[in-house]
């Protein structure tokens, strides 16, 4: 028999091998997956299950999810739902700047042992989004330090024929340790880039200020090396692999000379020299990557955990339908979304992530976004009666090209369930379900509103 026509219970015997073998199988001594996600894929290649239908939605959803991912901003908690039938992923995008520590914490509950690949892309204009960091097989946070400002997107997807409850916290953490001992960001009085002498130069740092002698330590390890000039004063500079630290206006260094340090080693101690003596005593501190780059971002306090998810998910996974007249549908988990659809009464979505206050709903037509828990209702419950005339087509999804499940030959009364579009979500005989268009509906027989 061909894989093409293997069975759903063959299919699931090979899926639960490819799991024991993805990373350490016989494929595993000839290639270094550059990913557990492509470890997995290359496995499902070398079985010929990329090639089945269910080989190729898994394949599908997975780069539909990056192409379509909902924003967010840090920090925030979702709790989603992968139903392992219907070969699935999710995404998310996140605007950061440089200098953050991005901090991806996911966990799953499932049935059976389950692998959950979650992997980083880079956003670069009209290029292929580009993977930047995947997690590891045997861990459940992925850290990555962000290294240039711009959109990044988060997908987590499970292996094929797997699912469950997934929860997935996402914060940035400051990516180096405060260069004044005892003090916090809130210490900054002066920004990068602001201007000085009359507006002929930037700020090409942070002022921040502290009691004279208060020690100024190294935020990373590598070579240390003193210096005078007539801007900083006594100043000392640190090169590590990946850039230079300059810390300017020091009182007097701990120790003169070139040698190597670790991450917090004290350099010196805060003062006013060189053009800071008529300035109360403070540092300041630069970072060089070829030209001055914002140091804030690499030393503002972690972002706060987020506000969980409510312990009661039960409508994960099930169908809704909207309660009001009008329900916003935000875009994503922005604070300021850009646009908003709204939703009218009745209309049918599944739910598909939770937040604190918010359900994620994922719609007919396949697109999603966010709502008010507060304006969903159960959507297997009947909202109203109506009666459909013989020759109404019952259709697999609201869409007048979609297979029709089965033609009345008959009127037939039917329970409404919810609508999207011009279709209505009907149920006919207390089971069968499916979509009718407008022009299958006679006249109601009996409406009863929620």
């Amino acid at each position: 028999m061909s894989v093409a026509r293997l069975s759903v219970a063959a299919l699931l015997a090979a899926a639960a091998l490819i799991a024991g073998c993805a990373t350490s199988g016989p494929l595993s001594r000839f290639t270094t997956p550059a990913s557990p996600h492509d470890g997995y894929l290359a496995t499902l290649t070398a079985s010929g299950l990329s090639e089945t239908a269910l080989g190729r939605d898994w394949l599908a959803a997975g780069a539909l999810a990056v192409q379509r991912p909902v924003s967010a901003a840090s920090p925030f908690q979702e709790t989603g739902y992968f139903p392992p039938a219907i070969p699935s992923a999710t995404a998310y995008r996140l605007d950061l700047p440089r200098g953050r520590r991005l901090s991806i914490e996911v966990t799953m509950e499932a049935s059976a042992p389950t692998q959950l690949f979650v992997d980083l892309f880079a956003l670069r204009g009209e290029a292929p989004p580009e993977r930047v960091a995947s997690l590891a097989a045997d861990a459940t946070t992925l850290v990555y330090d962000v290294p240039r400002d711009g959109s990044y997107v988060v997908r987590v997807q499970p292996e094929l024929l797997r699912g469950g409850r997934y929860t997935i916290t996402e914060r940035t953490l400051a990516s180096l340790a405060f260069p004044v001992q005892g003090l916090t960001a809130r210490a900054v009085q002066s920004q990068f880039g602001a201007q000085r002498d009359a507006g002929r130069r930037e700020h090409e740092g942070l002022d921040i200020f502290a009691p004279r002698g208060t020690p100024v330590v190294a935020v990373s390890a590598g070579i240390a090396r003193t210096g005078t000039n007539g801007l900083g004063g006594n100043v000392v500079w640190v090169r590590d692999a990946r850039r230079s630290y300059y810390y300017a206006h020091l009182d007097r260094w701990e120790t003169e000379g070139v040698r190597t340090i670790a991450a917090g080693t004290v350099l010196g101690y805060v003062g006013n020299t060189g053009n800071a003596r008529t300035t109360a005593p403070h540092l300041h501190f630069g970072i060089y990557e070829g030209s001055a780059i914002d140091p804030l971002p690499f030393l503002a306090p972690d972002d706060a955990p987020p506000d969980p998810a409510p312990t009661n998910t039960s409508r994960l996974g099930t169908t809704v339908r909207t309660a009001q007249a009008r329900v916003p549908l935000r875009p994503g988990l922005t604070r300021t979304p850009a646009s908003e659809t709204v939703l009218p009464q009745g209309t049918i979505a599944q739910v598909v992530g939770q937040t604190a206050t918010a359900y994620r709903l994922h719609l007919p037509d396949g697109s999603a976004g966010y709502v008010n828990q507060r304006a969903v209702t159960p959507g297997d419950t009947p909202w109203r009666r109506e009666r459909l005339q013989a020759g109404a087509l019952l259709r697999e999804r609201p869409s007048a090209t979609a297979p029709v499940i089965e033609t009345l030959d008959e009127p037939r009364q039917a329970d409404v369930l919810g609508t999207f579009g011009t279709f209505r979500l009907v149920r006919v005989g207390g089971e069968l379900e499916g979509w009718v268009g407008d022009g299958s509906l006679g006249g109601p027989a009996a409406i009863e509103n929620e």
